[in-house]
């Protein structure tokens, strides 16, 4: 891909110019009017700015053949315009491939370069921003422009399709048992209350809780205050065994929730742990808890430890402490997995909330 900026007296001699340096597939992507100074500033004279695009990669559009026209003499004598020379590299990254757009900023129409620097200031993988502004750059030449009305809708319609389809966020509590597992500190337990006191409050099912966090009394504590205040009973288990007596004791529960030890996870024998105690079948619903103030390397290296075990969505909790989603965007662009819900604060049960890719996304671009 080529771009140029090209400065002329007019629009016709600007357009001489375009098809003398890029050729006649060459497209237009910005004009306007702008002062050329003279005499040291002393005289304004009315010039036009305008920046072309070629790109080799574009399909090329099938015409019919029209019989050549004699070239049209010009009538009066056309002053050499000035070009003004850039160095670019000679096409735009492939989206595979790492990039860095700022070499283009001074080139950029103005609602691509304010793009770039949300995407910039996102957090997002470099490789996701140069092919979401690549796309955008070939739809304004495509359209013949984009607006800074326009541009942040399509921009939300590209991420969108970079996350896992929609059938796969906002999947409903719909398993009798459902369990929360993730590493220590993202807000397991607050969120295991956040979900049952919905499911008592406001679809008055009957809850119980079984906890397999043996390691930290405090959170046992914690858990036995929210079972109280939602008049649920509690079962403290230490071994697979003893998690099954407490199945069977709830027999008659519509849900029961599965409290877990948050552990260093980069150890693998703690995921042996979870799995050799509580029996991962069909029966049980299982999200994966992360916090979205954690760094991208490490919400990463969580996911691959947990994939020798079945989870069905994230929680990602701690939505209202970071200034920026790009690490949780990264991990479910790669994942593939979608979003049950969001926390975004302490109060049981009011923070939670279920989320869409284009809800996400917006809360992303904000």
């Amino acid at each position: 891909m080529k771009i140029k900026k090209f400065t002329a007296a007019s629009m016709q001699e600007a357009a001489l110019l375009i098809r003398k340096e890029l050729g006649n597939d060459a497209v237009i992507l910005n004009s306007k009017k702008i002062k050329k100074r003279k005499w040291f500033g002393l005289i304004n004279k009315p010039a036009v700015e305008v920046i072309a695009v070629l790109d080799q990669d574009f399909p090329k559009k099938k015409t019919p053949q029209k019989e050549a026209e004699p070239e049209q003499t010009l009538k009066t004598p056309v002053s050499s315009p000035k070009i003004e020379e850039r160095t670019y590299p000679p096409q735009f990254p492939q989206p595979h491939e790492p990039g860095d757009f700022s070499v283009y900023q001074s080139v950029l129409p103005e609602p691509l370069r304010k793009t770039e620097k949300l995407l910039q200031d996102s957090g997002i993988k470099e490789s996701t921003k140069t092919n979401a502004l690549k796309k955008l750059l070939r739809c304004s030449v495509e359209t013949g422009g984009l607006t800074e009305e326009n541009v942040i809708g399509k921009l939300e319609d590209i991420l969108c399709d970079t996350l896992p389809s929609a059938d796969k966020w906002q999947e409903p509590i719909h398993s009798k048992y459902i369990v929360l597992f993730g590493s220590t500190g993202a807000g397991k337990t607050t969120t295991l209350a956040k979900l049952a006191a919905i499911s008592m409050l406001e679809k008055q099912k009957k809850i119980a809780f079984i906890t397999t966090d043996t390691y930290r009394i405090a959170a046992v504590e914690q858990l036995k205050t929210y079972a109280e205040l939602l008049q649920a009973p509690l079962e403290v288990c230490y071994t697979k065994e003893e998690f099954e007596k407490a199945k069977e004791l709830f027999t008659e529960y519509d849900h029961v929730f599965i409290d877990t030890a948050g552990r260093n996870f980069k150890e693998q024998r703690f995921i042996d742990e979870l799995k050799e105690t509580i029996p991962f079948e069909s029966s049980i619903q299982s999200f994966l808890v992360l916090s979205a103030t954690a760094k991208y390397e490490d919400m990463k290296h969580i996911v691959k430890r947990f994939s020798s075990v079945p989870v069905n969505q994230f929680i990602f909790t701690k939505i209202d402490e970071t200034a920026s989603l790009g690490s949780v965007f990264n991990i479910l662009s790669e994942s593939k997995m979608g979003v049950g819900f969001i926390t975004n604060g302490q109060n049981v049960p009011e923070d939670i909330q279920t989320v869409s890719p284009l809800d996400f996304v917006r809360m992303l671009c904000r």
